[in-house]
């Protein structure tokens, strides 16, 4: 596209030039009326010289008195005198032609014959003195023509001086304020701009000139180059911001990947970071949900912001979850991510976007490579919550295989010589027959009561976590009973650590083994309930035909053993049972062994 071409209405150039022109034509003029004035004074002092001639011719003629004729050619005065056209221009000019023709009249008409008649030098002195006074006064006229030539070409002269001057004063007030004060304020924008101060303005005229196009070329260029400098540091800003906003993520990754891997309880390692993370993100009330299987509506639910502590916190020295949540300025939507790896989902992040915000590529990728460091963390907790029970696991099945490769075959070695000594006893001898009988059944007891041991010695927990074992056991009985169980689990998250977790399913395996073995039961209540004291209630519940007479021998050492491993939690055991209305078995303990339980 062409651009339209800028012109202008005045010119510099041109203005000089007829300044230039004028202050000539002033001084051609001058010289031309000098030239012509003097021109018209050329001859006067010729003139003044012939009269001065006559002047003296006249006293000449004046001392010879008398004439004689032979000396009557001496009265011819003005025979000498070529009065030509230049000389009579001269004198009409001054305006003396008539006195020099009546001055010519006199002499000829008058004088000559007097002279001619006189016989002495008084009868004609008086009238040679006033012809005399005649030609002085006409050289006096022209004297003072002359002089009034001279002083009127002085004046001429000063006059044009004077407009002369006056010329060069507006020509020096022309370039000064349209040619040196526009070029100076072109050289301090030039200065201007090479000291990257690009504010300097060329203030144009009414009417435009060559230097108005120039100042109007760098005002464009300036604010050109202006416009391009405050892009350019904008960027600069920017692109500083962007690396200052991609150093303090590189940092608070560092410092949320460090704060991730550090002992500390789970949700005070998330929700502190997750309160820092507002501070780089629009995001504020955070919220955590934390799955144990993989039903997702059982789930735990944290977050910060909460006027007290989280319902059956386990750690007292822990107040995340107390931190000030950065508040809403205007009405927002809730956000969600997943906390899952290829093999499982852990957990659920909320985050409130308000509506006015959106998030860069920068703020989404910190997020999700938070959420992947987060997800991570619980993946390696869990991991090792599973080493911890993979190694108690593994002790225990090497007590298990020494207990079967040594008492358990020593009491099945016994049990086959007790029989074999039956055999061998008189039948009339009822006191030895009677003791080898007892003999006989307790060596059964111990030795069923040993592969008991054995077989929870052997007990393997495939889920992380007491609720996902729990109903990997339930699952099983269900199966085995072929009903499904009434379930009533209130206990929080994690609650119940990897310590207490096997001895409280080997309780509730062997109560519910009793249900499937005598209840005879068709429903089966579990109640998981934990008190504000932090005491956990347990029971199992069935309607079978409860514990009878012949059953509580064989189940007593059972009995004692689920006894022994609720004193290990620093609980109770309670078994109530109605005969043909069922039995309820109830656990009762703190969460924190430090502290004894009082059971009223």
């Amino acid at each position: 596209m062409l651009k339209r071409k800028v012109g202008y209405s005045v010119s510099i150039v041109n203005r000089l030039t007829l300044l230039m022109l004028f202050l000539a034509a002033v001084a051609l003029i001058a010289l031309s009326i000098s030239v012509r004035i003097a021109n018209d004074t050329k001859g006067g002092a010729y003139m003044t010289n012939q009269l001065g001639l006559l002047r003296m011719k006249n006293y000449q003629l004046l001392s010879m008195v008398p004439l004689k004729p032979r000396q009557y050619f001496r009265l011819d005065l003005f025979a000498d005198i070529p009065l030509s056209s230049k000389y009579s221009e001269l004198l009409a000019r001054y305006q003396l032609l008539g006195e020099f023709d009546q001055l010519q009249k006199l002499w000829v008409n008058e004088l000559v014959p007097k002279i001619k008649q006189a016989k002495s030098i008084d009868d004609i002195r008086q009238m040679i003195n006033s012809y005399v006074a005649q030609i002085d006064y006409l050289v006096h006229s022209i004297d003072q023509k002359t002089e009034d030539q001279l002083v009127m070409i002085s004046r001429l002269q000063l006059l044009f001086i004077v407009i002369i001057v006056l010329v060069l004063s507006a020509q020096m007030y022309y370039l000064r304020k349209y040619l040196l004060i526009p070029w100076k304020k072109l050289i301090n924008m030039a200065e201007a701009i090479s000291l990257h101060n690009f504010s300097e303005r060329f203030k144009l005229g009414r009417k435009r000139n060559e230097l108005d196009l120039l100042g109007l070329a760098f005002n464009n260029m300036s604010e050109q180059i202006e416009s391009q400098y405050s892009l350019l540091e904008q960027r600069v800003v920017e692109k500083t911001a962007e690396l200052q906003l991609k150093n303090s993520i590189v940092s608070f990754l560092y410092w949320a990947t460090k704060q991730l891997h550090t002992s500390r309880p789970l949700c005070e390692r998330f929700l502190v970071i997750l309160n820092q993370l507002e501070k780089l993100t629009p995001l504020s009330q955070f919220q955590m949900r934390f799955y144990e299987t993989d039903d997702l509506e059982r789930y735990q639910q944290i977050g910060y912001g909460n006027a007290q502590k989280l319902p059956h916190c386990q750690e007292k020295a822990c107040s995340a979850c107390l931190i000030p949540s950065k508040p809403l300025s205007s009405k927002g939507k809730s956000l969600r991510w997943y906390l899952q790896d290829s093999c499982e989902k852990y957990g659920l992040l909320f985050a409130i976007l308000p509506d006015d915000e959106i998030l860069t590529d920068e703020q989404e990728n910190l997020i999700l490579g938070l959420i992947e460091q987060m997800t991570l963390a619980i993946a390696l907790d869990r991991q090792i919550e599973q080493q911890k029970q993979y190694l108690l696991m593994q002790e225990r099945s090497a007590m298990a295989r020494e207990l079967h490769d040594s008492i358990a075959q020593s009491l099945s070695c016994l049990k086959i010589h007790i029989s074999c000594l039956q055999m061998q006893v008189e039948p009339s001898s009822q006191e030895s027959i009677k003791l080898l009988n007892t003999m006989r059944k307790e060596t059964s007891i111990a030795y069923s009561q040993l592969r008991e041991l054995i077989t929870t010695f052997r007990l393997r927990l495939n889920q992380t976590g007491f609720y996902a074992s729990l109903q990997e056991l339930v699952k099983e009985f269900e199966q085995k009973l072929g009903f499904a169980f009434t379930q009533n689990y209130q206990l929080p998250l994690n609650i119940i650590n990897t310590k207490y977790t096997i001895h409280l399913l080997q309780i509730i395996r062997e109560a519910l083994n009793n249900i499937y073995k005598h209840a005879k039961a068709s429903q089966v209540t579990l109640n998981f309930t934990i008190e504000s004291n932090q005491i956990i209630s347990i029971s199992i519940e069935d309607n079978g035909v409860g514990i009878q007479n012949k059953n509580t021998e064989e189940n007593h050492y059972g009995l004692i053993i689920m006894q022994d491993r609720a004193e290990l939690l620093n609980g109770n055991l309670i078994v109530e049972s109605i005969p043909f209305k069922g039995t309820k078995v109830m656990i009762t303990f703190k969460h924190n062994s430090d502290i004894p339980l009082t059971v009223i």
